[in-house]
């Protein structure tokens, strides 16, 4: 292997400090003055290690060099234009980009076109106005899709996700992290690894995810120590400084944030939210004049007007300027900036600054006598934070508490104010918790100094505010509250906001237990924790000691309980004993209602979430590549693409339908004959008789009929690529003269007298068992060995069954459009069906079924299954009924409309016994095959009454 191979495949690693090194030791930089792929290679490393000055020269001197090349210009001038984006020059760095972009269509290099898209849109995709980042956005998928690589794929999804989760639409980006680290599965790369670490800790931090958040910020960081990537490892420390002063570690972020800054010169973006995090540092330490200082830098640093809109980190510095000026009681000015900033949250679609945004601003109305417009400003808010984080829908609940206070009195909104600051002790950050303490101030007005003096010094810390309204550990028996039981009115009241808890067991659990206490209908309540029905913990309780309400849960005399859903494996649920009188009683049984009606409501919603994200987010395929979703496909078309360097003869073998001449035409794609003709022949296209002449041509005369000279389907693809389909089907007579074409590169039409010389790759396509065929005498072994030098297997559909959601995908957009209709959908349950069927036909059966159903097909509603053919339709149901395991030992299928953990040991007893068959009974080999210990197996089989 040379020292450019053993670069490339460090790169390939996604180890680029290795490469670096790898370079120097070969003596490569030296090289460098005279080889232009050298220094371009050198300068690219350069760059994603942080080192954006070399990585200029090195690229303008390549531009310079007498023996670049379009490709290397290209690359050349992808890295110029990186550079000046972080340079802040965007209009500079656009028109590199595009320069970039026609350089790698002139080389015909679609890797490095698709490569130049995905920094395209890593970089502009936040700051290009809408139309622009839209098409950008469309060219980068269908450049990915059209390529096939499973690198280029992961980052695809990466950089996606991370635009799904600033645009609030967390289910996509969810989906787009799981595609990506399918695509990794089969080719581990350190960079992307850490790329994809870093984009999910984000999303978990912009959903409140502290535990998970950091975990993955730190991953991220120990694969950017392998990677040497300067990008993520400064990402991550900004993740980790974030994350950290979210959680009131104020020193550990700022130290985070120094750790950052030094690594982020040359990082504009990463750059910006590092020093919005330090500014926010400042305001929790009470510096205002610091914050401002550090915000009016970021306003130095970006660029101004040129049609860009702001950026994500830029919006996110406005929230900070806004709340320094509440801070400092600039309500008119903090108003403006609120103003000006919803304007722009609102034009990108960003809903959770445009929360924020507007619950300052209505602090400001409230502060400026203004009641009815702060009142409009929370109702807007609280209509985006629908679908929120819990910490945002208590922001605007604490907004809607301060307006309260303000009009109705301190009195009204007690336990509104209580509600929101408890749940934002437990779910919000510290600025919006600093938001609350100094709203609570100011509109309740608490008498107790030595609180009003605790709030001021720790701004950040709500224990003091809710520490008493917490459920408690009391086991004397008092009324389950302050209230007299006249006031169950009041309590009930608040049962609704129940509602936006069901997806936080703990919290529900909390509240409900709160309500019911001040609600004044029970007499004992407790917090119970099971695992596997037994009691494990008893976190709270008042009115019985902790055991006496582990007896009540167990002994439903008398007591109610109420279950809140499942926490890290426990379930948890409330139970209270309500007091004498059919009201108490009526009372506790309605708000175990709202309860089971607040938890059936989120898993609705959470299905309709997934129902919005199952679809893939690639955009169609376009002209001949397919959608490659599964592990087993993307390995296949990588090692396509590998193959296409050399002219070696490709078998390729699969069922009919399959995609063989996709893969076909991507071999050609990625070869070096990809400007000249792909032309395939079908073996049983043509009557038997007519084979060799279409083959290899004729002249006039040559027998009866052949009016005209022929140069036959092999000339026809002289200099490119011929596709023999059907090859397994090509007449015994035929076949030695196929040979000598393969051996000699030469054919001899019909009637003439000498053979003519032809430079043609050939690739041969069959669903037919060709080594039976060759057994059986039916083909030529010689030439069966002549054309199996490189054999490409293609799985059939129903052994890649995930590619069939956004196989589907494609068609209902391809077929739809052809109709007027190119954004129709498919019900779950018409999607189950086709998930289920067999598909004798494969993919092209597939498309046929989808036609058909789009013709069928009344308006742009979802396509139910009564729109399927009865055999497909019919899948569903007969797979509902069949045993796991009906098609093969390795496959289990399961019904969907069972809860998930029956589900889950259906699937864990089916794996338990095949693993047990294929090791023949031997307990470890069987642990070794299921990635577990003996003794975790052994406990599992206990468990699962496996034997």
């Amino acid at each position: 292997m040379s020292h450019l191979e053993k670069v490339e495949t460090e790169m390939s690693r996604g180890r680029f400090g290795r490469a670096l090194r790898l370079l120097a030791e070969a003596g490569v930089q030296q090289r460098s003055q005279r080889r232009s792929s050298y220094r371009v290679l050198t300068a690219q490393i350069l760059q994603l290690m942080g080192n954006n000055e070399q990585a200029e020269l090195l690229a303008r001197t390549g531009l310079r060099s007498t023996d670049r090349t379009r490709a290397t210009d290209a690359r050349c001038l992808n890295v110029l234009a990186v550079a000046a984006f972080e340079h802040g020059q965007f209009k500079r760095s656009l028109g590199f980009f595009q320069r970039a972009r026609s350089a790698a269509s002139d080389a015909h290099d679609v890797e490095q076109t698709c490569r130049i898209l995905l920094d395209l849109v890593a970089h502009f995709a936040d700051s290009l106005p809408a139309e622009a980042a839209a098409a950008a956005m469309d060219a980068c998928a269908s450049a990915v899709s059209r390529l096939g690589h499973p690198h280029v794929d992961a980052r695809y999804h990466i950089i996606f996700a991370g635009l799904q989760a600033k645009r609030g639409s967390h289910g996509q980006a969810e989906a787009h992290l799981r595609a990506a680290e399918l695509s990794l599965s089969a080719r581990p790369n350190a960079w992307l690894e850490g790329l994809l670490a870093l984009s999910a800790s984000t999303i978990r931090a912009l959903n409140a995810d502290l535990g998970g958040g950091l975990s993955l910020a730190r991953r991220a960081l120990d694969r950017s120590r392998v990677s040497g990537h300067a990008r993520t490892k400064a990402g991550a420390f900004a993740n980790l400084a974030y994350l950290t002063l979210w959680d009131g570690e104020i020193d550990a972020a700022e130290a985070h944030c120094r750790d950052g800054l030094a690594l982020a010169a040359d990082m504009l973006d990463v750059r910006i939210a590092l020093l919005d995090t330090l500014a926010q540092v400042e305001l929790a330490r009470g510096r205002w004049s610091e914050c401002g200082a550090l915000l009016s830098r970021i306003d130095g640093e970006l660029p101004c007007g040129d049609g860009f809109r702001p950026s994500w980190y830029e919006l996110a510095s406005v929230v900070t300027h806004a709340r320094l000026q509440l801070q400092r009681k600039n309500w008119a000015s903090g108003l403006s900036i609120c103003r000006n900033g919803m304007a722009i949250s609102d034009e990108r679609g960003d809903h959770l600054h445009g929360i924020s945004l507007r619950v300052l601003g209505a602090d400001a109305l409230i502060e400026l006598r203004r009641p009815d417009e702060a009142s409009d400003w929370i109702i807007q808010a609280a209509r985006q934070a629908e679908d929120a984080p819990i910490a945002v829908y208590a922001e605007v609940e604490r907004g809607r508490a301060a307006l309260v206070a303000r009009t109705a009195g301190p009195a009204a909104a007690r336990r509104r104010f209580e509600r929101a600051l408890r749940l934002l002790d437990a779910e919000g950050g510290i600025a919006v918790r600093m938001d609350a303490a100094g709203s609570y101030l100011r509109t309740m007005r608490p008498v107790n100094e030595e609180l009003r003096r605790r709030l001021r010094a720790r701004p950040h810390d709500l224990g003091p505010l809710v520490a008493a309204t917490l459920p408690g550990t009391e086991t004397g028996r008092k009324p389950a509250g302050p209230h007299a039981p006249n006031r169950h009115p009041a309590g009930l009241a608040q049962a609704a906001p129940l509602i936006h808890l069901a997806r936080n067991a703990d919290l529900l659990a909390r509240e409900t237990f709160v309500l019911l206490r001040e609600s004044g209908c029970a007499e004992s309540l407790a917090v119970i924790e099971k695992d596997g029905g037994r009691v494990t913990r008893v976190p709270a309780h008042e009115g019985w000691t902790a055991d006496q309400a582990a007896r009540a849960s167990r002994a439903a005399a008398g007591a109610v309980a109420i279950p809140t859903g499942a926490s890290k494996g426990r379930d948890v649920s409330v139970v209270a004993a309500p007091r004498d009188g059919v009201q108490s009683r009526t009372l506790v049984h309605d708000v175990k209602l709202v309860v089971e009606k607040a938890r059936i409501l989120a898993s609705l919603h959470e299905r309709e979430r997934a129902r919005g994200s199952g679809w893939p987010p690639h955009l169609a395929p376009v002209r001949d590549d397919g959608v490659f979703a599964c592990d087993s496909m993307t390995r296949l078309v990588a090692l396509a693409r590998r193959v296409a360097a050399g002219d070696e003869a490709v078998l390729i073998t699969g069922e009919t339908g399959t995609g063989k001449e996709m893969i076909a035409r991507i071999i050609h794609r990625h070869s070096a004959r990809a400007n000249r003709d792909f032309v395939p022949f079908n073996c049983t296209g043509v009557p038997r008789e007519m084979v060799e002449s279409h083959l290899f041509g004729h002249r006039r005369g040559a027998f009866t009929g052949a009016r005209d000279d022929s140069q036959g389907v092999i000339r026809a693809a002289s200099g490119g690529t011929l596709l023999l389909d059907e090859v397994g089907e090509l007449e015994l007579s035929l076949q030695p003269k196929l040979l000598r074409f393969l051996d000699r590169q030469e054919v001899h039409p019909l009637g003439e007298p000498r053979p003519v010389s032809v430079s043609v790759r050939v690739i041969a396509a069959t669903n037919a068992d060709i080594d039976r065929l060759v057994q059986a005498g039916q083909f030529r072994e010689d030439l069966y060995y002549r054309l199996n030098i490189i054999r490409l297997d293609v799985p059939p559909l129903r052994e890649r069954r995930e590619e069939i959601p956004p196989l589907v995908h494609h068609f209902l957009r391809q077929f739809g459009a052809a109709r007027g209709r190119p954004n129709l959908t498919m019900t779950d349950d018409a999607l189950e069906c086709l998930i289920l069927y067999e598909w004798p036909g494969n993919v092209r059966r597939l498309a046929n079924e989808v036609r058909r159903a789009v013709a069928l097909a009344d308006g742009d509603g979802p396509i139910d299954r009564e729109l399927l053919s009865p055999e497909v339709a019919g899948a569903a149901g007969a797979a509902s009924e069949a045993s796991p395991g009906a098609t093969d030992d390795r496959e289990v299928r399961i019904r969907t409309d069972q809860p998930l953990a029956d589900a889950v040991v259906q699937v864990e007893r089916a794996m338990i016994r095949r693993a047990l068959d294929a090791a023949g009974g031997n307990v470890a080999a069987a642990a070794r095959m299921l990635g577990v210990s003996r003794k975790g197996l052994a406990f599992k089989r206990r468990r699962l009454e496996t034997g």
